[in-house]
């Protein structure tokens, strides 16, 4: 019997050994090398990049991985529920049984507060943490008298300019009237509006210039308010109907309407192109379109059967160049360093295969990478030394290079 369990475990190594080396092979006859690779034993949930190495968040631990796949440290912490990364290199993790933990990059753990939360913290430029618990507000700062809660908090908040936090609030006393607060990090109200276009759907993002920008995809409406609580500018076109707003690295902001017809404004609002890729390349802009390095990217149908085109647009719309790509599915397009990575599906037989196609910005199909383990690549961080760090949803991370 023992005997019989020694060749089942040396069976079941062989085996493995043999995938791995398949997974390699995959990798690798697709003009790629797979650098390294964890996560088989501890299914990887969740990576930041942090210096020259990566927070790897697992199902039951917090590591610090350098760029070469050493693991540097690890911190048992269990049940990972929400995660975020401040300015001065600190990760913070929460789970309902150990509460809201800062790490830094030395692997130095300290519990900040067992609060609970419902949505992940938001750090702010000066440390102070901003934590939401459903109805609830509340401010966790390294600075005396930075601590604070508000109640009757109906969105999540955004920080924006001077450090300033925004967020919808609605009053017990009011069922219909929901206000727009701004609120210093010393827990000082700035000033509250009353903001009549406010539906479930109305969301906030920081503006580059200052203040934040109120918008409604749905409703196709955006607004940007000022540090003041002003309206300094509107561009809001409910008659096109639905849209995306992406933002680019140039703090330009675009608003791709789903019929076609695509605005790029400046950090003023001013609207400096209009065009339409829709009736233009055949462009389908349910695909979230992205915008880097005053290049605007947008995917349409292929000429043949599970492909689509990938078009490449300068900002006034005219054509960069376009690359036909083998997909199946809504992909996912990430852009930084000059690669542009197009993760989608591609069809073989009655299988569908996750694979990644890798082009430098000038369209040049660099290399394909299909995911070893038959699964979704679910987060992908493209690093300064052109290393693809892709994790897949079986929680495999991967390390890539050409």
């Amino acid at each position: 019997m023992q005997g019989s369990m020694v060749v089942k475990v040396m069976s079941a190594m062989a085996a493995l050994v043999i995938i791995s080396a398949l997974a390699l092979m995959v990798y690798r006859s697709e003009g790629a090398s797979l650098d390294w690779q964890i996560g088989q034993s501890d299914p990887i949930h969740e990576f930041y990049p942090e210096g020259n190495g990566l927070y790897v968040i697992s199902s039951s631990n917090i590591s610090m991985v350098n760029d070469s796949g050493k693991v540097l440290w690890t911190i048992p912490f269990n049940g990972t529920q929400y995660s975020a990364t401040g300015n001065n290199g600190q990760l913070y993790v929460y789970s309902a049984t150990q509460g809201l933990n800062s790490i830094d990059p030395s692997g130095n753990i300290s519990l900040v507060t067992r609060q609970g939360m419902n949505r992940p913290p938001i750090v702010g430029p000066d440390g102070t943490l901003y934590l939401r618990s459903w109805s609830v507000l509340s401010s966790i700062s390294p600075l005396a008298g930075g601590e604070w809660n508000v109640t009757n908090v109906v969105s999540d908040p955004v920080i924006a300019g001077l450090g300033n936090i925004y967020f919808f609030m609605r009053p017990p006393q009011s069922i219909t009237d929901v206000y727009l607060y701004c609120i210093a990090p010393n827990g000082t109200t700035r000033w509250s509006i009353v903001y009549q276009d406010y539906y479930a759907s109305t969301l906030l993002k920081p503006d580059s210039s200052g203040g934040v920008l109120v918008y409604d995809e749905s409703m196709g409406t955006l607004d940007h308010i000022d540090e003041s609580g002003n309206s300094t500018w509107e561009d809001s076109m409910t008659y096109l109907g639905q849209y995306n707003l992406v933002e680019d690295n140039s703090n330009r902001l675009y608003m791709f309407f789903l019929w076609g017809t695509t605005l790029v404004l400046d950090d003023t609002g001013n609207v400096i192109s209009k065009f339409n890729p829709v009736i233009t390349y055949d462009a389908n802009l349910s695909y979230q379109p992205v915008a880097y390095n005053n290049t605007i990217y947008v995917v349409g149908a292929g000429k043949f059967a599970d492909s689509m085109e990938l078009y490449a647009l300068n900002i006034d719309g005219t054509l960069k160049w376009k690359q036909q790509l083998n997909s199946s599915i809504s992909p996912t397009i990430y852009a930084n360093n000059g690669i542009i990575c197009f993760n989608t599906e591609v069809k073989e037989g009655s299988r569908l295969t996750p694979t990644m196609y890798v082009m430098n910005d000038d369209g040049d199909l660099m290399y394909t990478y299909t995911s070893g383990d038959g699964s979704l690549w679910q987060q992908v961080a493209i690093s300064n030394n052109d290393t693809l760090y892709a994790l897949t949803a079986n929680g495999i991370l991967n390390a890539l290079k050409g």
